[in-house]
């Protein structure tokens, strides 16, 4: 076996593979995650219309964006939900949740995904026959363009 053999089947034994393809268990168990704290937040804005229908919307984005679709997400919508969340965390343990609050102001209010479905025409390649130049030199090829 050669040397570069060698390291080849080196590089193949270090990067399983297996772990990469298999992403839909983590799908689910995100999906279950964020609908479990999606959850939460509507039982603690039951009285507010408004912020529970952010939540809703922040479950149909969740949703469109695991789902591979194009997703147009209002901001207000995920910071109106997590603060909800983050108030009721610091009034149960007590963590100061300010600093993530502060860092998300400098995020844009509208954020695109653009999601693994396109709805875009497939590209169309035109081939061009390549000219052949045979016995030509440089200089007539100029003057007989």
């Amino acid at each position: 076996m050669s040397k570069s053999e060698q390291k080849r089947q080196a590089c193949l034994r270090s990067a399983p593979r297996k772990a990469v393809k298999d992403w839909q268990p983590l799908f689910a168990r995100l999906q279950e995650a964020i609908e479990w704290g999606l959850d939460i937040a509507r039982r603690l804005a039951e009285d507010y219309d408004e912020e529970l229908e952010a939540i809703e919307r922040v479950r149909g984005y969740v949703r469109a964006w695991l789902e591979g679709r194009r997703v147009d997400i209002d901001m207000n919508d995920v910071y109106t939900t997590l603060a909800i969340l983050f108030a009721a965390i610091e009034l149960d343990i007590g963590i100061d949740s300010s600093p993530v609050i502060a860092a998300m102001r400098a995020m844009p209010s509208m954020l695109h995904l653009p999601g693994a479905a396109r709805d875009e025409l497939p590209t169309v390649v035109i081939r061009r026959v390549p000219l052949r130049r045979r016995n030509a030199c440089a200089a007539f090829t100029q003057l007989a363009a």
